[in-house]
């Protein structure tokens, strides 16, 4: 006699007294038995009835809104799995009730904010992130978890962004991507400026400056030499210091470095004999680098038949930090952290220290624990690491050999913040300053995954193009493999997948 169920008879062929199912051109859902309990299981079969008669249109009213009473807040719930169903057409209200929750959380779709200056693919993630919600919650749960397990669980957590958001846009851009990781994945989420549209480049796209080169490689250790010569011989007892001079440079740390990635990338068989010759080449290159090559290996790089020296200096460990990349097993790296050692500091405490800096990086980029890497260095090596840079600054001073420079360099790193923190505080004891910084900076870089992008660029810009060339060349072979071993450690992931799982968060 009234309402939707009026009209339904007077314009669309309802039978009257027909109140459940498909009448004439309509389908009735009976609102006035009961409270919305009751009304559910007939929604439910109307959704599943349209499911499978995709060649019918479905407009739905305000059902149970008007005689019956109820409010829309009540009913529109009812209908959240219509939402994705193609030919069922929803009011708006019902609309506006149950995309309100998810739209709060995005920054374009729904917001009418115009679709150039590249927030286009905002709208288009955002609106793919909505529809999630609600075909099909197990998929978007499986992929918010997937994110996390891969180390992003705490990627700009605070930036507003729903993680199941970022999760989606994560598997588009390592799947549609080209050779894409989850590090890549960082520096460009960083670079979009995804919840800012108000600046706009020559292309009409969003962009802003990136705020971090993600998994640095080689140049943990290369910056952390560059930062580290010019107090060499000046020693600084302060963390009180720049790291980005006009006066510094590169020095032999850095060329050997390279050297040693340079037999890595090309001799795969890891030989001696290829190593000699890459560590000589390279010397003999730049002969005359900032801060010089000790006498004894400034010799043994012009021999015409090189062998080791017996030496326990420091710079078997300064330039080992690309196997502390390379391999995927701690045992690997050991063997071959020693081969890289003994062609020249075959002593003991020089395979040692070479040892010990390649196994801290393993374990730094694998997911331990700094009071993992602290045990496994000293049950394994004996070194001293119950000492804070605070310990050992007041009485502590140059020392070349592996054995009074590599503890204190892990040192630096264990008592660190961030990779440039480490950098100051190795620096700061007053020793070595660019082989320490080489050492804890390769480790530093290892387990932060991270430097700013200015400071990762002022190092860039020292270096000749064909060092350059070593250290990208040795990003394109490595870096995929170790961006998806890497783990933050102090983060509990499975901390965040359990609330993901239980709904304790907005996901």
């Amino acid at each position: 006699m009234g309402g939707a169920a009026r009209a339904a008879h007077q314009k669309f062929g309802a039978e009257w007294g027909v109140g459940i199912g498909l009448t004439g051109r309509s389908y009735a859902i009976p609102t006035m038995q009961g409270g919305v309990k009751t009304i559910r299981p007939y929604v439910e079969e109307f959704i599943e009835f349209a499911k499978q008669h995709q060649d019918m249109k479905f407009l739905v009213t305000r059902i149970g809104c008007g005689i019956a009473g109820f409010k829309d807040e009540e009913i529109a719930p009812l209908f959240r799995k219509a939402v994705p169903v193609s030919n069922i057409y929803l009011p708006q209200k019902f609309y506006d009730i149950l995309l309100e929750p998810y739209l709060k959380h995005c920054f374009y779709y729904g917001k009418h904010v115009p679709e150039d200056c590249g927030a286009h693919a905002g709208h288009m993630y955002e609106e793919s992130w909505v529809r999630f919600h609600f075909d099909d919650a197990n998929a978007l749960c499986s992929n918010t978890i997937y994110y996390i397990q891969h180390g992003l669980g705490d990627f700009h957590a605070d930036d507003g962004v729903p993680i199941s958001m970022k999760a989606i846009l994560f598997d588009r851009f390592c799947h549609w991507g080209w050779e894409e990781t989850p590090d890549t994945f960082r520096e460009w989420y960083e670079s979009i400026d995804y919840t800012n549209v108000t600046k706009r480049t020559d292309k009409g796209e969003c962009t802003k400056e990136a705020e971090n080169r993600y998994n640095p490689m080689l140049m943990g250790a290369v910056l952390g030499d560059i930062a580290g010569s010019i107090y060499e011989f000046a020693p600084h007892k302060s963390t009180e210091i720049s790291l980005r001079h006009d006066s510094m440079d590169y020095t032999d740390d850095t060329i050997m470095t390279i050297a040693v990635a340079d037999w890595i990338l090309n001799d795969k068989r890891h030989t001696k004999k290829g190593l000699v010759t890459r560590l000589q080449e390279w010397g003999q290159k730049y002969p005359h680098p900032m801060g010089a090559y000790g006498n004894m290996f400034s010799r043994w790089l012009h021999a015409n038949n090189p062998k080791p020296y017996n030496s326990w200096g420091n710079g078997s460990a300064m330039r080992v930090s690309a196997v502390g990349f390379a391999f995927d097993t701690l045992e690997d790296t050991l063997k071959v952290a020693k081969t890289c050692a003994e062609v020249t500091h075959n002593h003991p405490e020089g395979i040692k220290g070479a040892q010990a800096t390649a196994a801290a990086m393993f374990l730094a980029r694998t997911g331990h624990t700094k009071e993992q890497i602290r045990r496994y260095i000293t049950d394994t090596f004996g070194y001293d690491l119950n000492r804070t840079c605070d310990n050992v600054r007041p009485t502590y001073g140059f020392d070349g050999s592996c054995q009074g420079t590599v503890p204190e360099s892990i040192i630096a790193f264990l008592d660190s913040k961030d990779y440039e923190d480490a950098i100051r505080l190795c620096i700061s004891l007053g020793g070595d300053a660019d082989t320490m910084g080489a050492i804890t900076g390769a480790i530093a870089g290892a387990y932060y995954n991270k430097m700013s992008y200015a400071m990762y660029r002022f190092g860039m810009e020292k270096l000749p193009d064909d060092i350059k060339r070593i250290i990208l060349d040795f990003d394109n072979a490595y870096r995929r493999d170790v961006s998806y071993r890497w783990r933050n450690p102090a983060y509990d992931a499975e901390e965040l997948v359990r609330k993901v799982r239980s709904g304790e968060i907005f996901y």
